[in-house]
């Protein structure tokens, strides 16, 4: 399994739908299960399940764009979207996801560099200059009612995926859509995880904008 991308257990590329996503998936299926080929000597156990795994990530935003950042952090789920090709700037609604997700993933590659130099205990001129360009990326996503909770990568990707499959949404149902998935589709110990690492993030940019 770490030899093999899930992208190419399945043959699609990252910027595969999930409809998609779920024909490679009945596809491959239909020819690596195991009852269809034990009649010809062939034990193809180890393929289907690869299939599976490859399947239970990438149907599921959440751990798809989880996935996509371990890959190669955020560039995966960049090449996920045509962003050049996205108005990044103006949408009918006002301002483009793209540009929170963006200023999100910023914040976040911000928070990375402070928490070295606050371990290190190196109280230093960068940490004032990382204070600051940490407060324009927060004015950014306070000014577009995205609460505090939300502003970590993952949960960000998984917010662009929905987003990006129906762009007039307004961001309090984006919200509200991924709350529902937290509470009906993420295991408690995934749950629990993902609160953690997001409170965490929280305690980081609060400790950096109050330096």
């Amino acid at each position: 399994m770490e030899e093999k991308r899930y992208y190419d257990i399945l043959g699609v590329s990252v910027k595969a739908t999930a409809e998609e996503i779920t024909a490679a998936k009945n596809q491959l299926a239909k020819r690596y299960h195991p009852d269809a080929n034990i009649k010809n000597g062939i034990d193809t156990t180890t393929q289907m399940q690869e299939i599976l795994e490859a399947y239970r990530v990438l149907s599921d935003p959440a751990r798809r764009a989880e996935y996509d950042r371990s890959l190669t952090g955020r560039t995966a789920a960049m090449q996920t979207f045509d962003l050049k090709n996205t108005d990044e700037t103006q949408e009918e609604n006002g301002l483009s996801f793209v540009t929170y997700w963006k200023s999100a993933g910023e914040l976040y590659d911000i928070i990375t560099e402070s928490d070295l130099l606050f371990k290190e205990k190196k109280r230093s001129a960068r940490l004032a200059q990382l204070s600051m360009q940490a407060i324009r990326h927060v004015i950014v996503l306070r000014t577009a009612d995205i609460p505090e909770r939300y502003w970590h990568p993952d949960i960000m990707n998984w917010l662009l995926f929905t987003w990006y499959q129906n762009r007039n949404i307004t961001i309090s149902y984006l919200l509200t859509l991924y709350d529902d998935h937290i509470k009906h589709d993420v295991s408690t110990l995934d749950k629990l995880r993902m609160q953690k690492r997001s409170h965490h993030f929280q305690h980081a940019v609060k400790r950096l904008v109050k330096y």
